[in-house]
Order: structure tokens, then sequence, then C-alpha cells
């Protein structure tokens, strides 16, 4: 039996990508990478690799003193590597470059997004509520699901959906309350309409929480308190969150996690009228093991 070195290096690398791959879904870890919805679709990933392991192992030993690969004479047109001619520069770089991703997810541990990811994304407040607005009605075209499928609200980030009537009526009833929950699994839906209405929704309390993010023009009582926001992959994500006004806010880092009630009320900034919330009690929290926040799936009912 004769094992061939390069075949097994290729098996070591699928294995390896199915190995990470698995290791996100178990610790959770992957959707500080993707949208819930996206789970399915990378375990089917996983599962490929694994499969292709699995034919790729076929090809790393050779029995008997057979080799099973062709051998073609020079000048026949055939230019196609099996895996058996020697490594040379060109391959190797290429192995690096296939190798390096995987292995520093496997030996790095997964940072969140934080303030300074923010900052190099621009200013927090210029953005309004479309783009939640599009991710959004992405959702809801992607889920036509039967009667049967429909659930109610259900409070877990991991599982956001609701039915379109319940959408709907959720947006009438925000209107109607003293108080707004931002809770995780409804936060980027209460952004949108509060961004979009802040005149109606003046004086209503609202409880969030999130990190803390200064824009550079900021007085020494104002700071941003946000989520990032994932639509597709962290690749796509955005801050979303709101201006806070506080006296101590001088003595708060950037990054430190709040949980905070407060007023929304409006302050003119660059130009544009814009929601402030007035804190009125704020607790340090520590960082949640979901950092994110993602956009309602809108349930179509057939």
């Amino acid at each position: 039996m004769k094992i061939n070195g390069q075949q097994l290096l290729r098996a070591t690398i699928l294995l390896f990508f199915t190995i990470f791959i698995f290791r996100l879904h178990v610790s959770g870890d992957i959707l500080k990478l993707i949208n819930p919805k996206y789970e399915t679709l990378s375990q089917l990933g996983a599962s490929l690799f694994l499969l292709l392991f699995l034919i790729q192992m076929h090809r790393v030993f050779t029995f008997g003193g057979k080799n099973e690969h062709h051998h073609h004479e020079e000048g026949d047109g055939h230019h196609h590597d099996h895996g058996d001619q020697p490594i040379n520069l060109k391959k190797s770089v290429s192995y690096i470059i296939i190798f390096f991703p995987v292995a520093t997810g496997i030996l790095l541990p997964l940072a969140s997004l934080d303030a300074s990811i923010a900052k190099n994304k621009g200013s927090t407040l210029a953005i309004t509520g479309q783009a939640v607005s599009e991710s959004e009605e992405s959702s809801q075209e992607e889920q036509q699901l039967s009667d049967d499928d429909v659930n109610q609200i259900d409070p877990n980030v991991y599982k956001n959906k609701i039915t379109k009537d319940e959408y709907d009526q959720l947006l009438t009833d925000i209107f109607q309350q003293s108080r707004i929950d931002m809770n995780e699994t409804l936060f980027s839906t209460y952004y949108q309409q509060i961004m979009q209405n802040p005149e109606q929704l003046q004086g209503t309390k609202v409880t969030l929480s999130g990190f803390v993010y200064r824009e550079e023009d900021f007085s020494p009582q104002q700071f941003v308190m946000g989520r990032f926001l994932i639509t597709h992959c962290v690749a796509d994500a955005s801050l979303i969150g709101f201006m806070m006004e506080f006296d101590q806010a001088v003595n708060i880092e950037d990054d430190t996690w709040l949980e905070v009630t407060g007023t929304i009320q409006l302050t003119e900034y660059q130009g544009s009228q814009l929601p402030i919330v007035q804190i009125e009690n704020m607790e340090t929290i520590i960082e949640p093991d979901q950092p994110y926040v993602y956009p309602i799936n809108i349930v179509m009912v057939e």
C-alpha cells in the first residue's frame, strides 16, 4: 500500500473545513457570521465538505503497487494534475491560500464587531430605516409558507418569525404604547419605526440594550447605543442605534454594554431632525452571547 502525500493533504484540508463549520454550529458561533435563516444552508455545506473528504480518501491509498492515475507522455496535450506531481512554488501558494482561512478560523477566537468597526463603516446616525425596511421586505418575500407552518411571534432571536397580520398589528400598536421594549427579536422593526416617525413617538419611553459608540462631533453628554444588524452575513452588518444623552456620559467608555430606559425626544444633528433618548435609568451589563440582531422573517400565508 502506498500513500499519496498530496492527496492526503487535500483530504486533510477538506476535513478541517468540515470540522470548522460543524464546530461553529455546535458552539452557536455560526450566528455571529450569518443570519439564522441560512443555518440549514450552512449545515448542508458542511455535509458536502464531509462527503468530498470521504471521496478524497479513496485517492490517498494505492494498493498492490498499482498506480491508479494515468501518466501521459509529454506533448500529448494533457496538463491535468492528479496529485502525483511534485509540489512546486505555484501549488504551494495555492495550498496556503486555501488553508489559511480555515486555519485562522480554528486557531483564532471569533471576535464580535465593536465600536472600532462602527467607526470604519461611517456615521451610524446617517443610517435611516431604509436598510432595515428593505431587509424585512426581503425576508417577507423569502418566507412564503402554508397555514400549518405559521407560528406566533417567537421571542427567540434565532427563530424570529412573525405572520404578516401580526407584523401589521405590531406596526399599529407601537403608536399606542406608552413604553417600547426593544428586545432582540423586534429591535430592527422598532428602530425603523422610531427613526421614521420620531415626532409621533416623542415622549414615549423606550428600553433597549447595546454597546456604546461615539461620533467625533458629539458633546460630552452624548453617545450612540446600538447593535449590529445582520441581514445576510457579517459582511453586510450595519450599526443601528439611537443617540443617547446622559449627564455622566463622559465616564462611560466605548464598547461598554448597557441596558437603558429613557424617553424619546427630538434633536438636530448635522442638519437633520433625529430621535434622541434622554436616559432615566441605566445599568452596565455583560455582552450577550448573541450580540447581533436580525430582521424579522415575515411569514406569508397562502
